[in-house]
Order: C-alpha cells, then structure tokens, then sequence
C-alpha cells in the first residue's frame, strides 16, 4: 500500500499544477490520471500528421508582467513554453449574419478601443468605461491581482448578468453583440451568466492572446516534468473508485484494480459530482451532497477537425467567432437553427510555413442530442452514433462555407468529436465544455470553495470559481493555499 502526503485525482491543469507546487514544496506526491495520457483537455492528437488540440484552443495575458506569466514563471514555465502571440490588431474577428463586416478584438486598451471605435464612432466613450469597469471587476477578483489582499470569494455578492452589463455600458444594440462575441469561450446564458466571466475572459485575452505552437500538451508535459523532478508521481490509467473512511475523513484510496493507497490529504480536480459518488455517504450530509448533485452544468461543443491539402490555404494568425443568426446567446439553440454559432482557427504549428495544415471548427452541442449514447465509450460507439456525427458534420461545414465561400476546395479530410468524446476524455459529467454553469443572481451558490465538507478533501480545477488556463491557475493556487497556509504561496508568488 503507498503512503503520500496528497494524493491527486486526475491529471487536468489544475491537478498537475497542484502537484507542481506541493511537490516543490517538500510533500510527497502522487497524481492518479484515469486514461492513458495525462492533461485532461490539454491533450493534443494527430490526425494525418497534424496535430489539433482537445480543448486549449488560446490563452491570455501572458506577457511579462501580465497575470498568467507570473503564475507561469513561478511554475517555471515561461522559458519553455512554445507560444506564438495573436495578431495585436485582431485577434479575434466577430462577424454577425450576412452584413459581411469583420469586427476585431484587439490586444492593448487603448488599441480594442481604437479598433473598435472605427466601427462605433460614437461609443468610444461607453467604450472607454466599458473597459475601465471591466478591469475594476478583474482587480477585485481573488488572486487575480496579485498585490491585492482581496483572497475572499464572497466579494462577488449579487452580479448583474453580462447581458445586463452589456446593455449598460452601451445603447447600439450591435455593439452590445459585438462584446458578447467571445462567449464561446464561457458558454454564455443571457440573463444567467455574471459579469465577472466575461470581465475576467475579455479583459485578460485584451491584454494579451496567445497560442500554444504545436500542441497544447506541452503544458502538461512541462507540469509533469517539474512533478517528477521534485519526486512526485503521475500514474496513468489510475482509476480511482472509492474513498474510504470514516469519521469526515478519508483513510484510504481505492483504485480499480483493487489497490488502495494511504494519504493525508486528498486533491479532487475530477468534477465535485463525480468526486462525491466516490465517497460512502455516511461521510457528507445529505444537504451538501444534494447540493453539489444538483448543480447544472455548462452546455458541451462540437468539434470538427479539418485536415487541409497541402499549400492550399494561407495560415491566418486570429479566431473567427461567426454568428449566422446574430443571436450571440446560442447555447439554447434549436435543432432546426443550429448552429446558432461557431468558432473557426487553425492550430499554430511550426513546420507549417506560410499555409496552415488544418482547422478546427466549434459550436455548442447539448447532451440531450446525444444521450441516447451516454452508456457507450469511444472506440467502441453503434454506427448510428457515427451517422449521426456525420450528418452535423454536414451541417456545419454547410455554415461555414456560407461564410468563407469556397472553404471546402481547401480541406483534404473530416474528423469531428461530440460532448461525450470530452466526457470520457475527462470525467466531466455530460462532456459540458466549461463546468458547473455560474449563476448572476445567486453567485455563491454556484462557487465552490477548494474546502470540501469531509475534512481532508480538497477540490481544483474549473468547477471552482473560473474556468479557463487563468481560471484554473487561479484555483490551483486557491486550493494549495489551503494546505501552505493564507499568505504563505501568495507571497511567494509575489516576490519571484
């Protein structure tokens, strides 16, 4: 039987970051990883020779100085990660309907505001306080502004929605559609999601926007990396099935092949639902664990990805947010309307040159269109799930070529994955895309804290209070502060 100081369940971001920290700090350490592969969404694969990401399409602030570069240079990361800046002008283009104009999200403040006006004269004003508001909101965040003492997630209190803050900061109706663009990367409800997601997302990818070049698995190597230089273990297809104890506390870790191991602590950064079902139910009161049960989550994406002929496409160096109804709140589509929205980019590769290689396409995709397969797992799905794939394969690549005539002559093969390829590939329940759905009008009811209610289990990842490469880093730290101590990991932080 092993004996660790923490042991980890599951080998995402916030896990390995976890492990990263704690192992540096002296503590023995083991991370359990499920699949085969450690990273959860971080994980890259190959199609015909090129390499497409899972999950981690583009992250933010990374420059130096910038939020996420401190919490990556602490990680001893930043000298090497393999990233390629966005263009500054636009590294995002938001288009709506048939009008045909492409609105850009520029890096810097006082660029996004420059870009921007070009298109609203007349908002460059509500633009200006748009953003300032944006940044006040960042600041108050726990450990997003690293000089703050701010550590409490109670601050948040009652949030207006971000359609309601979009309505507030502007009255062009356009424009307000036009901020929203970005919402694919938190699943934005209107009139549900708060105003800090989309505060913390536009204003940190504002900053600075990033891509991680030939893969997003380079992060989670590099994570791995540190772990096991400090003495640290990552065991993959790992599967844990109980957590047993008793008393509020757990004793002992069982994995699936009827090992069990020994540790003080416990760090979840599976899914809280799921992390729950693992312990007997003696050890949570009824009233936290139907809480945690009945938490809704994010809605789940569609992907294709698109292997393109050889020097037939010029690479392109930004995100394309398409909206072919304008309705910029699409994740309640209809079957007949989807896709109410879709994301288009191509992977930074190195060897690519002056063409890209190939594309990945997303839009948002509901469990319940492909429930009828929750009980089946990858390799092994019914030919009717396949045709099923196939069909809104079809149907997407039909709106995406509405809006770049001509894109098919391009593509040399088709791949696509629905929310339940994101399921099993890391545990979230229904495959949701971002986690736990966060809710304006009773945010605390939706943040979970890193202190579970069982005495030594902990909970990371992006169920917590944000989602995202920043989000995640944040909760990392959250969680291992709990265990170093208030000030103790922060200060450090700050100092480096």
């Amino acid at each position: 039987m092993g004996e660790f100081d923490v042991i980890i369940i599951g080998s995402g971001l916030g896990g390995l970051i976890c492990a990263n920290i704690l192992s540096k700090e002296g503590m023995k350490v083991c991370v359990l990883e499920m699949d085969k592969r450690i990273g959860g969404t971080l994980q890259s694969f190959a199609k015909e020779g090129v390499l497409f990401n899972t999950g981690l399409n583009y992250t933010e602030s990374l420059s130096e100085g910038e939020v996420l570069y401190r919490y990556f240079n602490f990680l001893g990361l930043m000298d090497d990660l393999n990233i390629q800046r966005l263009d500054v002008d636009a590294f995002d283009k938001i288009s709506l309907g048939e009008d045909g104009i492409e609105y850009p999200f520029a890096q810097g403040h006082e660029n996004f505001i420059e870009r921007m006006s070009a298109f609203f004269p007349k908002e460059r004003a509500n633009l200006q306080k748009y953003f300032t508001e944006m940044g006040e909101v960042c600041n108050a965040f726990p450990y997003y502004n690293l000089e703050s003492d701010n550590y409490s997630l109670q601050s948040l209190g009652k949030q207006q929605s971000v359609s309601e803050f979009l309505r507030r900061s502007t009255p062009d109706g356009k424009l307000q559609k036009i901020l929203a663009g970005m919402n694919s990367l938190y699943a934005g409800v209107e009139g549900q999601t708060p105003m800090y997601i989309h505060s913390l997302i536009n204003y940190s990818f504002v900053k600075s926007a990033w891509r991680l070049v030939n893969g997003s698995s380079q992060l989670a190597l590099l994570l791995a990396k540190g772990i096991k230089a400090n003495g640290g273990v990552i065991r993959t297809e790992a599967r844990v099935v109980a957590l047993e104890g008793e008393k509020n506390t757990i004793h002992r870790v069982q994995l699936e092949n009827g090992e069990y191991l020994n540790a003080k602590q416990v760090i979840s950064n599976a899914h809280p639902a799921s992390t729950i079902k693992l312990l007997s139910e003696n050890m949570l009161r009824k009233v936290y664990r139907n809480r945690i049960l009945s938490l809704e989550n994010s809605v789940g994406m569609f992907s294709l990805y698109l292997v393109l002929k050889k020097d037939s496409l010029d690479q392109f160096n930004y995100n394309h947010h398409h909206f072919p109804n304008s309705n910029v709140w699409g994740t309640q589509y209809t079957a007949e309307n989807w896709p109410e929205h879709f994301m288009l980019y191509s992977p930074a590769n190195s060897k690519g040159g002056k063409y890209a290689n190939g594309l990945t396409v997303i839009s948002y995709m509901k469990f319940s269109e492909i429930s009828q397969w929750q009980n089946t797992r990858r390799e092994s799905r019914p030919q009717s799930y396949h045709d099923f794939k196939d069909q809104k394969s079809e149907i997407l690549l039909k709106a995406v070529e509405k809006r770049f005539p001509g894109i098919r002559e391009h593509i040399k093969s088709v791949y696509s994955s629905t929310p339940l390829s994101y399921r099993d590939y890391t545990g979230t329940p229904n495959g949701s895309a971002y986690g736990i759905k966060k809710n304006a009008e009773n945010p605390m009811l939706s943040l979970l804290s890193p202190k579970s209610r069982v005495n030594n289990l902990l909970f990371t990842g992006q169920n917590l209070n944000m989602h995202g490469i920043l989000g995640v880093t944040i909760g990392a730290v959250m969680t291992c502060q709990e265990l170093l101590g208030n000030d103790y990991l922060i200060n450090k932080i700050r100092n480096y």
